[in-house]
Formats: structure tokens, sequence, C-alpha cells
């Protein structure tokens, strides 16, 4: 006889999911209707661990299409406050194992009674009702009703279908009428077919919103991507564009750096250049002092020569008088060169003093550009740093909005449960929905008036921030230019002081060469005396005017000199000028360059910044939107809460209407549990079949290790289902937590951001007073500019003037330096000059007396042979006719008379150097200009 133990429903434990719950009581549930069915058509005779397998190969079917709306979903449940639908299948299963046991009682309290009526009757009418099918024996039937008890209550969470079957049999007449016991079965199937409904109407409404959660999940996939993709399109713009604007940079550098290596060059070339020009001057002045002792023995070589040419003494005196015109033309001709090359040099002067500070100024606005380039550079590097933190603070916040969304999920999920399981606060949900959707409308007006507002406000501060720069820039730019004055302004008064000790200095040194002059008048006028006196002997002595003309000579050749080396130098002062202006030019056009690319990378940068600030402000209206929804959802969740105590209280109040009901309840079960006293006395008779299940131990032992193996299952999914309740747990206190913790930040946040509003506020009415101040300050400073320019221009002028006199007085001084170191030359040659001229022409005294003497003599002896000579040119001159033997004779005659008079003056001055020394010839010093 087969044996089945019965578990209740109670001690089994809920499934993990309310899935798996669904699938397990629909599966169960036909089952239970497939094995009562094969029950009742195969009988008794089937296997137990085939009805196992029968069991685990049962499929979860759909129910049919044509299923009735039933009216009593909509009446109250049992299981409303409980996550799962656990209870209302257990209460099901709970009234048909009643329905069962009843059954089961009933019948053997017919079996006792025909037992006892057969012994004494033998024949009478019988009605048995049963399940299944009908047998003879007892026995039998009674294990037919414990496998339909088994096939109903082994599964935990099912109730089936009930087949009821009455077989009729003969009675005896003798006996009442049995009556049949109230069994309620009609009120259980419709409860069954109604938990089947709600399971079904619970399944579509979570498979429809496991759709919708897909649809957004693969919505949101799709905008993550598309936010991905644009993010990776639009940084390596930014990025290629940071690498030009710095690429732009390092070529203007090298640029900077291979102007200044030319320069640099250029500057090497001109000192190779002066130190070649030098070293030549100096071979040259070698070259000078090495040659004038052979000058000097020219010169004396020369005097000697000079006093043989006395014939040409009218000559020279008129090559001497047009050798001074040239003298006096020339002097004229170098005066003007002097004065031309003094001005040239002046207006050199001044063109590179103005390119001096041309050069300051470029110089000063390129160190300004390096500044504003650094500074640039260093908000670039703020602005790079402060996208990384908002990057990272945006995958914080995107890491959080995840969990956010996670945890709204499963609010979501819970809210969704807590609808479907609460019937009655649907209207209250839609009335609620409908304030809902009013009030975000209302929100949505308030944000959009007050998103226009902050825009507004924006713009506003935006034109602030941007002329209140313009106006700090203009403010730096004027104080550096009135700082540049000042600089001006002390240089200028520093050299007027220095000019005022030189020209202190220049009054002290005119005073002095006045003195000078004096002393050199007294003298000239007593050199004027002697030359009046000696004038006489010079008009005798004009022998020597050939060394003046010499010396002269000499003095025309340099000053031709001089002149061709200052029209050599003109030239190079003209070609370095054009030379000069061409590099000026080149560097006007360069700095014009540079100040376009500075523009250019400044309004890139601009528009860097103004890139950063919108997505700046995409991000913060992104934040805000988060900030909102956040509050919604905590909104939502206090509503939530609140209708959740309102359903308390609302079930709470059911439970006080529910309780005298409770309380006749507990009087029929103390009804029923002296039924059941009354009904232990009859438990002896089961005793009698506690001996049939003796004998089938086996089955039974093996029945009971099937069930304690389905314990420790369910053991093993009890702790299960306690990690993953401690899980959950953790879950819903770390969410709680950052639930706080948001919170805590929103509302340290927003504390923030009134603060920075207020700083904000503050520093823009102090920017303004500010402003005000700094415009009153900036009119003070543009009239005390107007008046320190016109003083500028003033003492520009008077410095000018006074440059152009010190200039003058520094010419005049040249050349009265150079007058003086002449004069004092000519004072000392003259004395020299005179004095030996003294001894030179008593010495010709004696010498010309001597040779008076002398020439007496010879012109005797001259005489005589003059005589002889024309006796002998007569006879020649008769015997040749030619005249070229004559002229052979007379210059051989002369020759031969020069011959005899050198040698009688080497007699002559041979005799007189023992008498009176012979003076040497005056020897001309070079005159130095």
């Amino acid at each position: 006889m087969s044996m089945t133990k019965v578990v209740r429903l109670e001690e089994v434990e809920p499934r993990e999911t309310f899935s798996s719950q669904y699938t397990q009581s629909k599966s169960v549930l036909l089952a239970s209707s497939q094995s009562l069915q094969v029950a009742s058509t195969s009988g008794s005779d089937q296997d137990p661990n085939d009805l196992e397998l029968v069991e685990a190969e049962d499929k979860v079917y759909p129910l049919p299409e044509n299923w009735p709306n039933i009216q009593q979903l909509l009446r109250r449940k049992s299981c409303e406050l409980v996550h799962t639908t656990s209870p209302c299948v257990k209460k099901a299963v709970s009234h048909l194992e009643l329905i069962q046991n009843i059954i089961e009682e009933w019948f053997r309290e017919r079996e006792e009674e025909t037992k006892s009526r057969a012994s004494v009757h033998e024949v009478g009418s019988r009605k048995q009702l049963r399940f299944a099918r009908s047998n003879e024996d007892g026995s039998k039937l009674f294990l037919n009703s414990a496998k339909s008890r088994s096939s109903l209550t082994s599964v935990p969470s099912s109730a089936g279908s009930l087949a009821i079957r009455g077989t009729g049999a003969t009675k005896d007449e003798e006996y009442g009428g049995l009556d049949l016991p109230f069994l309620g079965a009609e009120e259980v199937v419709d409860e069954v077919i109604t938990l089947l409904a709600r399971l079904e109407n619970n399944r579509m409404e979570v498979i429809n919103k496991l759709g919708q959660e897909k649809e957004k999940v693969i919505r949101l996939n799709g905008k993550i991507d598309r936010l991905c993709l644009k993010r990776m399109v639009e940084m390596p713009a930014v990025v290629q564009k940071e690498h030009e604007a710095c690429i732009m940079d390092l070529n203007e550098l090298q640029w900077h750096v291979a102007y200044a290596t030319r320069n640099d060059k250029r500057m090497q070339d001109r000192c190779n250049i002066a130190e070649v020009l030098n070293s030549r001057l100096i071979e040259d002045l070698a070259f000078v002092k090495k040659h004038i002792p052979l000058v000097e023995e020219k010169l004396e070589l020369e005097l000697e020569a000079m006093a043989r040419i006395t014939n040409a003494q009218t000559e020279t005196v008129t090559e001497l008088d047009t050798t001074t015109q040239r003298q006096e033309k020339t002097a004229s001709k170098s005066s003007e060169a002097l004065q031309k090359a003094d001005t040239e040099r002046s207006h050199i002067k001044r063109e590179l003093d103005t390119v001096k500070d041309e050069l300051t100024t470029i110089s000063e606005e390129l160190s300004e550009a390096k500044m504003t380039n650094n500074a640039y550079t260093h908000q670039i590097n703020d602005t790079k740093q402060q996208l990384k933190d908002n990057e990272q603070e945006l995958t914080v916040l995107e890491v959080r909005y995840e969990n956010a969304k996670v945890a709204e999920e499963m609010q979501a999920k819970k809210v969704s449960e807590l609808l479907n399981k609460i019937a009655e606060a649907e209207f209250e949900h839609e009335r609620l929905e409908n304030e809902n959707t009013r009030l975000l409308q209302e929100m949505n007006q308030k944000k959009n008036s007050n998103n226009h507002k902050i825009a507004e406000l924006d713009t506003k501060v935006k034109l602030h921030d941007s002329k209140l720069r313009t106006i700090l820039l203009k403010n730096q730019n004027a104080e550096m230019e009135v700082q540049d004055y000042h600089d001006k302004i002390t240089d200028c008064k520093q050299q007027k002081v220095a000019d005022e000790k030189n020209v202190a200095r220049i009054h002290k040194e005119r005073m002095k060469l006045q003195q000078q002059m004096t002393v050199t008048m007294e003298e000239y006028h007593k050199v004027q005396h002697i030359n009046t006196s000696i004038r006489d002997q010079l008009e005798n002595e004009q022998e020597k005017a050939f060394k003046s003309e010499e010396s002269l000579k000499v003095t025309v050749e340099t000053l031709r000199r001089q002149v061709k080396d200052e029209v050599h130098s003109r030239t190079v002062l003209a070609a370095r000028i054009n030379s000069d202006s061409t590099e000026l030019q080149r560097a006007k056009g360069e700095t014009s360059t540079r100040r376009e690319k500075a523009k250019k990378v400044a309004t890139e940068v601009d528009t860097l910044v103004d890139e950063v600030l919108v997505k700046v402000k995409k991000l913060r209206t992104a934040k805000k939107e988060n900030n909102e929804k956040k509050e919604n959802l905590t909104s939502q969740l206090e509503q939530t809460k609140k209708q959740h105590e309102e359903s308390q209280k609302a079930f709470r109040s059911k439970i006080g209407g529910i309780e005298p009901h409770h309380a006749y309840l507990k009087n029929e079960v103390l009804a029923l549990d002296k039924r059941l006293d009354h009904m232990s006395w009859k438990t002896e008779l089961m005793n009698k079949q506690m001996d049939d299940w003796d004998r089938e131990q086996h089955t039974m032992d093996r029945l009971v290790s099937n069930t304690q193996k389905a314990i420790a299952d369910f053991e093993e999914r009890l702790e299960e289902v306690n990690i993953q309740l401690k899980t959950s747990r953790k879950l819903d206190e770390d969410l709680k937590l950052d639930h706080e913790n948001l919170l805590a930040r929103v509302h340290g946040n927003d504390k923030n951001h009134r603060d920075f509003m207020e700083d904000r506020q503050r520093f823009l009415e102090d920017s303004e007073v500010d402003r005000l101040r700094r415009l009153d300050q900036n009119k003070q400073l543009a009239s005390q500019y107007r008046q320190m320019q016109n003083k500028f221009i003033v003492m520009k002028d008077l410095l000018l003037n006074t440059y152009e006199e010190r200039v003058k007085l520094e010419e005049a001084i040249k050349d009265c330096k150079q007058l003086q170191a002449l004069q004092q030359r000519m004072h000392g040659a003259m004395l020299e000059y005179f004095k030996y001229r003294e001894l030179y022409n008593k010495s010709e005294l004696r010498r010309m007396q001597s040779e008076s003497q002398m020439n007496g003599i010879c012109v005797a002896d001259l005489q005589t042979q003059m005589e002889v000579a024309l006796k002998s040119i007569t006879s020649f001159m008769e015997t040749q006719m030619d005249g070229k033997s004559a002229r052979r004779v007379a210059w051989d005659m002369i020759n031969k008379h020069q011959e005899r008079e050198e040698e009688n003056e080497r007699r002559i001055g041979i005799k007189l150097r023992g008498a009176s020394p012979v003076i040497p010839p005056i020897r001309q010093q070079p005159v130095q200009v």
C-alpha cells in the first residue's frame, strides 16, 4: 500500500522572488489538477515515484484567452499587508485541506457505522461518497483517500480542481437517512479561480513593467553612447586648437630667438670690421713712425737744395699767393664740411635716440605681450584643471546618478508592488497624480521664469565683467604710461642737472680760455713787434719761402685726405642710416604681425573660455535638473510614506472592525476543539490501521528520507534567503546613508551657492564703487597727464635748445682748443725759428762777406779767362760755323765753373767751422689738424 506524508504549507518558506513564486504556484496548480485526473483514470496502482516524475516534468501553461472577469478581484484581500501573494495561496490550500479532512472523517464514521450495522443486519442500503473510484475493501478506500490528500498537499503553494463523484448502494430502510456534511467546495473553487485571475493580472503587469524598464535601459544606453561619441569628437578638436596655439607661440619664440641671433651676428661683424679698421690705423701709425727719419732726411736734403733755387723766388711768391688763396678756400670748405658733418652727426644722434625710444617701447610692448601670454597660459591651465575636476565630479555624479537610478528603480518596484497591493489608494493616487501634474506644470513655469531671470542676470554680469575688464586694462595702460612719463621726467631732470653742471664747467673753461687768449694776444703783440723788426731781414731771406710752400702742400694733402675720409665716413653713415631705416621698417612690420598674432591668440583664448563657460553652464543646469529630480523623488517618497501611514491607519481601523468576528471565530474553534476531544476516542480505531502502516515501514522510511532531503534543501534556501535579506538590508542602509549624504551635500551646495552669490553681490557693489572712484581718478590723472604733457613738451623744447647751444659751445670749445694748441705749437716753432734764423743770418752774412771776397778774386780770374775764352771762341767760330760744338764747350765750361765754385764753398765752410758753429736748417714739424 502506497503512503505519502502530508507537508503543511505553513512549514515551507516562500521563494526568492515574486516571479519564481508565481511560476511555482501556477505549475503546482496545473500539476495537482493533472494528478487528480490521473488518479481518477488510472486508479491506485500507480507508483508514487512516477507521480513525482510527472510533477517534475510539469510546465507553466498560460490561462485561456476567454478567462472570465471575476468581480471578486476588487474585494478585500487577505495578503494586502504582505509583499508576497503566498498567504492567499496558503488560505486556499488550507480550505481544501479542511474540506478533505471533513470528507475523510465522514467516510470513517460511515465505515464504522456500516461495519457495526453489517454485524447486526447483513442486508441493508448504503451510500458512499469518495474521490477518484469506489473499492469494496475499506482499506483500499482509505488508501485512495490518502493518495488524493497527498496529491493535494504535497505541493506547498497551490490547490487544484476537485473531482467529486457519488455512488449509490443498498440502504436499510430501518435506519434513518444520513445527512451529508456542509463542505463549502463551491466557495473554495471560487477563491481558487479568483486567486488564479489575480496572479495572472499581477504577472501581466510585471511583464509590462519589465518591458518598459528594458526600453528605458536601451534608451539610456543610447543616450550614454551619443554623449560619449560627442565627447570623443569635441575633445580632440579642442586639444588640436590648444596644440596649434602652442605651436604658434613656439614659432614666434623661435623667430624672436633667430632675430636676436641675427642682431648678435651683425654686432659681431661690426666689431670685427672696427677691429680691422683699428688694426689698419695702428699699422698706418707704425708705418708713419717708422718712416719719419727718412722723411726728415729727405727734408734736410731738400733744405740743402733750396739754397740752389734762389732764382725761382719770384715764382714762389706768386705761387705762395695762389696757395694762400687755395688754403683759404680749402679752409672754408673744410669748415663747411665740418659743419655739415656736425649737423649730420646731430641728426644721426636724434634719429638714434628716436630709434632707441622706439626700441624701448617695443621691448616694453613685448614684455607686456609676454605678461599677457603668461596670464593667458595660467588661465588656460586653470581652466584645464577646472575641466578635469568637473569631469571627475561628473563621473562621480554619474555613478551616483546610476546608484540613484538603481535605488529609484528599487523604490519604483516597491512602490509598484505597494500600489498593486493597495487597491483602495488608486483613486487617491490618481487625484494626487493630477495634483502632481498641476504642481509640476507650475513648477516648470516657475523654473522657466527663474531660468530666464538667471540668464538675464548672467548676461548682465557678463556685460559688467567685460566693462570692468576693459576699464581695468585702460587704467593699467594709463598707469603704465604715467609711470613711463614719470621715469622720463626724472631722466630729464637728471639730464638737466648734468647739463647745468656741464654748462657751468663750460663757462669756467671759457673764462680760462679767455685768460689764455689775453695772454696769447699779449705774446702775439710782442711777437708782432719782433716780427716788424725782423721783416727787413725776411725780405732778404725769402729763400725760406719754399719750406713754407712745402709745408702748405703737405697740409693741403692732409686736408684732402681728411676730406676724402669725411666723404667716405658720410657715405658709410648714409648706408648705415639706410640699413637702420630698413631694419626699423622691418621691425615695425614684425611688431604689427606680432600684435595681430597676439590679438588672434587672445580671440581664440576668449572663444575657448566662452566655450568652457557654456559647458560649465550646461553642467550646472544638469546638476540643477538632477537636484530637482532628487527633490521630486524625495517629495514622492514623502508622499508614499504619508500614503503608507494612511493605509496603516485604515488597516488598523479595519482590524478593529474585524476583531469581533475574530472572537466569534474563536468561539467556533473552541466548539471544534470539543468536537475534536469527542473524536479522540475514535483514534483507537485508527490504531488498528497503524498495524497496517507498520507493514509498510520501508515505504515510510523512504518517504521520510525524501522529506528530510526536502527539509535540508529548504533550510539551505532559508539560509540563502536570510543572506539575501541581510544584503538587502545593508543595501537599504547604504542607500539611506547615500541619500542623507546627498541631501547634506545638496544643502551644503545651496548654502555655498548662496554665500557665493552674496560674495559676488558684495564684490559687484565694491567693484562698482571702485569703478566710479577709478573713473574720477582717471579723469584727474588725465588732466594731470595733459598738464605734464604740456610741461614735458615745453621742457623738451628748452632742453633741445640748451642741447643745441651746448653742441655749439662744445664745437666752439673744440675749435678754441685746437687753435690754442696750434698757437702754442706755432709760438714755440716761431721762437725756435727766429732764434735759428738770427744765427743763420749771422753765419750767412759772414759767408757772404767771405764769398764776396772770393768772388772778387774769381771775377778777376774770370775776366782774364773770359778774354782767353772769347779769343778761342772767335777762333773756333771762325773755324766751325756749326754751333753745336760751341754749345757743348759752353756747357762744359759752365759745369767746370760750378764744380770749382762748389769746391771753393767747401773749402770756405771748412775754414768757417773753426771760427763759428754751423747752424742746421730749420726742421719743419708736421702740423696736426
